[in-house]
């Protein structure tokens, strides 16, 4: 069955996320979802708020929506890891000691919103971690990624071949909602199920306006798009973003 998924949530066990898990469940499951993959932030988190995170994910799925536990490690200023399916505290000594760990405890590790990074991802990282956000809704807006992503991506890819193009949504409240969604094949609506498919790179970005496969292949037409439309639409949304900011 094909199922579709949001990745990198936030629940009110981060300090700036304003849904329980159970809300987020059930949001999610009205807009079409079958599964979320958290991503808390660890600098919120403590030894029972992780049990809590394992608890209510496990509490909030059934034969009808999975809800996958994952933590944010937030490494340096700039360098986030999202670990899904990760319910332990792991010591931030350095980025790839954070994607190694996760990879041990049979997680998939993320590389967070890399426009903070200007695109410009160190190669060991890059080599470490399982993927990297190539749209992150939270910091790159809503209906297309950067123009700045494919060529960037591509040169990712050339540091490490293996690497998977990911589409989160950083979400942390209902205003910040895309339709966009992980979509993946699976005969199990489970955490392991999901986990071994992104793992092995068998899913899908889909969005009204942008798709991509986990290598991170665009139609010529959805590159077009990014290219030409995807500048103007920052321009846009930074000018609304100055303009309430003087109104305020």
């Amino acid at each position: 069955m094909r199922i579709r998924g949001a990745v990198h949530v936030h629940s009110t066990l981060s300090r700036d996320g304003t849904m329980t898990i159970a809300k987020l469940a059930r949001y999610f499951k009205q807009k079409g979802y079958q599964f979320l993959a958290m991503g808390e932030h660890a600098e919120d988190m403590t030894d029972a708020k992780v049990e809590t995170l394992r608890e209510q994910s496990a509490a909030n799925s059934d034969d009808e929506f999975c809800v996958i536990p994952g933590i944010e490690f937030a490494v340096t200023r700039q360098i986030h890891i999202v670990g899904a399916g990760i319910v332990t505290l792991i010591p931030l000594e350095n980025p790839v000691y954070v994607a190694e760990r996760i990879r041990e405890q049979n997680g998939f590790s993320i590389l967070a919103h890399p426009r903070r990074l200007g695109w410009d991802c160190p190669a060991d990282l890059l080599r470490a971690v399982d993927a990297v956000e190539i749209w992150n809704i939270g910091n790159d807006g809503k209906y297309l990624p950067s123009a700045k992503v494919l060529p960037a991506f591509a040169r990712m890819r050339d540091v490490n071949p293996r690497l998977y193009a990911m589409a989160s949504h950083d979400f942390h409240r209902r205003a910040s909602f895309y339709d966009m969604a992980v979509e993946t094949d699976t005969n199990a609506l489970s955490t392991d199920s999901i986990l071994q498919n992104l793992k092995r790179g068998s899913y899908v970005v889909r969005s009204l306006f942008f798709n991509c496969d986990s290598d991170g292949r665009v139609s010529p037409a959805g590159a077009a798009l990014v290219r030409h439309v995807s500048a103007p639409l920052e321009k846009l949304r930074n000018a609304r973003s100055s303009l309430g900011r003087r109104t305020a």
